[in-house]
Order: structure tokens, then sequence, then C-alpha cells
């Protein structure tokens, strides 16, 4: 589960197939995080490279059902206990206003569970370096069987506030059918820029397979927190060791993993290589990234920047 380096692709391949993950050690330096750390923090505070964040406050005092869940088969509603936080932060309707976003982070951050920066690859120019390394791309290419592009890049911080914990907080697979459609299948790498010292990622996973799950426990346990999960998965429940400076890779559809709420403000890099008809394509083509960069990029990795916006 543990590497030194990209170089043997074949044990990390094994590793994502058999326990969902893969943990490289040291993949980044130190003044690369904190360099990355410094300029988040500032810009935290700063509406104009925020994305509009939902309002986990707001929606708890609703206490709301979803509207639909269209993933949910309806023999299976009845194993489904429903809530608005059961479902990924993006679709909760209520959302902060600007006037709140405007008194900064440490303010805010009792209002919502997380935020996202607007463009990435614009604003931390500095990521690009992270995102486009060649050998992340060949072990996507093996994972995908097939050509690999970048779905969705992000980068997010979470906070510690009293708020009820919902979508990354709670046990969920991206993938909520049981089978997941050939072209959906996606593969995750993560990067933390918050750990100090011998501080371990918030990050859990369940080391057991959705297709040696019951389907109404597949179903059931969407969007769980730890408590509500039966003995057989939660014996199956580990922590990965990842380190300031680590960065991991996790199957995301076929095992049911969660971050829970941190102690401090956490950051976190998302990178999402996909297949050519992936259902995540609208979004990404939402995300900006310099023409005069890609034009510079080599051809193969140039290819998987499809589905951006040049500009």
């Amino acid at each position: 589960m543990y590497f030194q380096n990209l170089d043997v692709q074949k044990k990390i391949l094994k590793s994502i197939d058999d326990n969902g993950l893969a943990v490289i050690k040291n993949f980044i330096n130190n003044k690369k995080i904190l360099d990355i750390k410094k300029k988040v923090k500032k810009r935290l505070n700063n509406i104009s490279y925020l994305k509009t964040p939902s309002n986990i406050k707001a929606a708890s005092t609703e206490r709301k059902k979803l509207k639909t869940a269209t993933w949910l088969p309806k023999k299976y509603l009845k194993y489904y206990k429903n809530n608005i936080f059961k479902q990924p932060t993006g679709e909760i309707e209520n959302k902060v206003d600007n006037k709140l976003l405007k008194k900064g982070y440490k303010f805010y951050s009792n209002y919502t569970n997380s935020i996202e920066f607007k463009d990435p690859f614009i604003n931390f120019p500095e990521i690009c370096e992270i995102v486009f390394n060649k050998k992340l791309f060949e072990i996507a290419k093996k994972f995908l069987k097939e050509t690999p592009y970048l779905g969705y890049v992000a980068l997010r911080c979470h906070f510690k506030n009293n708020l009820p914990n919902n979508d990354f907080n709670l046990y969920h697979t991206d993938g909520r059918t049981k089978i997941t459609k050939k072209n959906y299948k996606l593969l995750k790498f993560l990067i933390p820029f918050h750990l100090e010292k011998k501080q371990l990622i918030e990050f859990s996973q369940i080391l057991f397979k959705r297709n040696k799950m019951k389907t109404e426990d597949f179903y059931k346990f969407q969007y769980s927190k730890p408590n509500d999960l039966p003995k057989y998965l939660k014996k199956k429940i580990v922590k990965p060791k990842v380190m300031n400076g680590d960065g991991f890779f996790f199957d995301p559809d076929n095992f049911l993993h969660n971050a829970k709420k941190p102690n401090k403000l956490r950051i976190m890099l998302y990178i999402i290589f996909i297949k050519k008809k992936n259902y995540m394509i609208p979004k990404t083509k939402n995300i900006l990234i310099s023409k005069k960069f890609v034009n510079n990029l080599s051809p193969t990795i140039k290819k998987s920047t499809k589905f951006l916006n040049k500009v």
C-alpha cells in the first residue's frame, strides 16, 4: 500500500485493485507545500477566488429530505434513510451569500463545511507541475485501460466547525449504482497541504469491494456515519498513513470512503482521471487553463487536457 515513488507501476496498480489505495511517500517537497498553503490561506479571504459554497447551517435548520434520488432503485428505498446531507455538497440548494463570504473564512467556516477555489490552474499555477506528472498519467492509463483525461481538478478547503457531517464526511462511493458504467470509471489522486510533522490525513476507507456487498447494503449505507455501518464493514475500515508531502491514489467507485472533519483547516488537491465519455465532462469544460501552458506540454499529456477550457 505504501510506495517510495511512482516507478513500481505494477505494484501500485495491484494495491489499487486489491485495496482501493496506493500511497506515494514524499511525492512533493516541503517548499512547494508551504508556498501553496500560504497562498491558499490568504485567498480564502478574497471572494473573487472562491466558488459559492453550500450553506450547511441553513440546510440543517430546514431538515429537508432529498427531492430526488434518481440513482436509487425504487425497491431499495425502504433501506435508505433519506436526508439532505446524503448527496454531494454542491447539490445542496442553500448557498452562503457574498455578505458572509466577505467577512473571511474564519467567519464563513461556521456556515459551510468546505469551499472550493475557482480555476485552480489559473489562480494557483504552482499545481500544474504536480498535476501534469507523466507517471501519474501512465498509471491512470493502465488503471482505466485507455487514454486518461483530466476530469476534474480542484483545490478545496475543509473546515473545523460544529455543523452536521455531509458528503466527504460520510462513507460513500462516487459511483452510486451497484454496477458502474464502463465509461464512468475513474481514478483519484489526492494531495494534502495542511499536515504537519507526524500528523496523518483524516481520510479512511473500507477495504471491502462493493461487488462483495449485498445489494441492499450497498444502497443502504451510501452516505453513512461510521456508527451506522454493520460490523462486517466496520472491521474493514483502514486509515492510511498519509503524511506531509505524500499523495495517494484511490478507487472511489468500488470502495466506501470518507474524510472526517478536520481539527484545523484542511487543504486538499483533487486530481480526477476519467475516460473520454465520462459524466464529469460538462464540469470539466468550466475549468480554465492557459492555452500557452498546454501548448508546451508533450503530445501525450496535452491530449489529457481535451475537456479543459483553454484561454
